[in-house]
């Protein structure tokens, strides 16, 4: 006796990458998967404690290699070109400015209310400030207290969703917050460049007076005068907005409303005498960098590849029983 058996198998091949991955998430609840668009895939690590700390030695490391690296020798030396070239030019934009803010009517006095102060071994620290009026708020933009409040946000989310992401960033952001501090604290005890009102009320030159290496105790006693290049600000906002817009990328508001503040922030230590523009652009290449550097931590992206069908099919005797044989067909795809 002859009859057919059809019998049916599926093998689907797909990208292996992912499903460890999403074993491993499944199992140990130690990474998780975002996607970002149809093209790529981004896997969360949960950071472990204090691991920011432990990174910032690393980062300033790889801050200082950057500006040496084959690829962005062409991008420093126009970094600097430009700054060279806006010293020239610092006190005309600087009064333009100025004049601009009288014109429409916006107080330069630099306004805010202490809510929050801590005394740290003697020394009583301003933790939180409210401004109070609307260039002061430009100006509280670039403080830190924005972003470090974004930061306890997504903390706060991320341990209550179990969201690695939102714990990332926040790692991410702190890990910033600490490399960014030492690279600018660095470089104006360096450079010593006198502020905008210092240099106004001492009557002095043009463009500020440039006061290299200052004898630390100088400097501690009127900071203003040496701390104006480059901007910490400026490169805190934007480390700030490259980190958050870097992990949420489906967020197509981030960097709009980001750099619009970002530009808000400029022009308010320009009207109240706090920068000079030529201490922008090492600023906004500095926190560019950090904020990079701090984004490459604890995550991992992966291309999607496209599911693999291969199709085939064929027809083979088999034996069943008591002396019945049939056809058995195979197909797999």
């Amino acid at each position: 006796m002859f009859f057919a058996v059809f019998q049916l198998k599926a093998e689907l091949k797909i990208d292996t990458l992912i499903t460890e991955v999403q074993k491993n998430t499944i199992r140990n609840r130690k990474a998780q998967i975002f996607d970002t668009d149809s093209n790529y895939s981004v896997v969360y690590f949960r950071p472990k404690p204090f691991q920011f700390a432990k990174n910032v030695p690393s980062d300033l490391y790889r801050l200082g290699k950057t500006a040496f690296v084959k690829k962005n020798l062409s991008t420093f030396g126009a970094i600097l070109a430009g700054t060279a070239l806006l010293i020239t030019i610092d006190q005309p934009i600087t009064n333009a400015a100025k004049q601009f803010g009288r014109y429409i009517n916006l107080d330069a006095t630099e306004k805010s209310k202490t809510l929050l102060k801590a005394n740290l071994g003697g020394l009583k620290v301003d933790i939180l400030d409210i401004p109070q009026n609307l260039n002061s708020a430009f100006y509280f933009i670039g403080e830190g207290s924005p972003s470090m409040m974004i930061a306890c946000g997504l903390y706060s989310y991320g341990l209550i969703a179990n969201d690695y992401r939102a714990l990332q960033t926040t790692s991410q952001l702190t890990e910033m917050f600490l490399t960014l501090g030492i690279a600018t604290q660095f470089l104006k005890r360096i450079s010593g460049r006198q502020s905008p009102f210092q240099a106004m009320d001492a009557n002095g030159v043009p463009g500020g007076d440039w006061h290299p290496l200052p004898n630390p105790a100088k400097y501690q006693k009127k900071v203003s005068n040496y701390d104006a290049f480059p901007s910490g600000h400026l490169a805190t906002v934007m480390a700030t907005i490259t980190i958050l817009s870097g992990n949420y990328p489906d967020n197509k508001y981030i960097k709009p409303v980001g750099y619009s503040l970002m530009g808000l922030l400029g022009y308010s230590m320009l009207n109240n005498g706090v920068h000079w523009i030529s201490d922008y652009p090492l600023a906004i290449a500095i926190g560019y960098s950090c904020g990079k550097i701090a984004l490459s931590r604890g995550h991992q992206t992966i291309q999607k590849r496209k599911t693999n069908y291969r199709t085939s099919s064929s027809f083979t005797p088999k034996y069943l029983e008591h002396g019945v044989w049939g056809l058995s067909y195979r197909a797999t795809f």
